[in-house]
């Protein structure tokens, strides 16, 4: 009976950092397979908390495409992405030890960026309605 209370206060003893212990990292938002716009935010949900490095906390890195070496650290639950081509992408999400060293979870998801202008410099001839121009008659009315 001792030797099975030392192993339950072993086990509810044991730092979430360990190897052995259960981390996980997701993506909250966008959705995956989702079509954002930039900028859009990226909202992670850890099972740890996040913090920056100095403080010994777990953080992220999140890169896109495969370029593992091309990363944003994020150290809080969520990150403003401010430049990314349209098109698709995938995300790709690692929870890290404080020393950067993978901490053995990890995620992606396919995200598609879309045209924020929605055409790409279309025209209307319809006016303005932010404009303070008065509205004028076409030419030869």
């Amino acid at each position: 009976m001792l030797a099975l209370g030392l192993v339950l206060t072993a086990c509810g003893t044991a730092d979430a950092g360990d190897a052995g212990g259960s981390l996980s990292v997701s993506v909250a938002e966008p959705e995956s397979g989702t079509t954002v716009t930039v900028p859009f935010t990226v909202e992670i949900d850890s099972s740890v908390p996040l913090g920056p490095s100095e403080s010994g906390l777990h953080h992220v890195h999140v890169w896109f495409d495969g370029q593992e070496n091309d990363y944003l650290i994020v150290e809080s639950e969520t990150v403003d992405i401010t430049e990314l081509a349209t098109g698709a992408h995938t995300m790709h999400v690692s929870l890290r030890n404080a020393n950067h060293s993978a901490a053995g979870a990890e995620t992606e998801i396919p995200i598609t960026v879309g045209d924020a202008g929605g055409g790409g410099g279309a025209t209307s001839d319809a006016p303005d309605p932010t404009s303070d121009a008065p509205d004028l008659p076409p030419p030869g009315y």
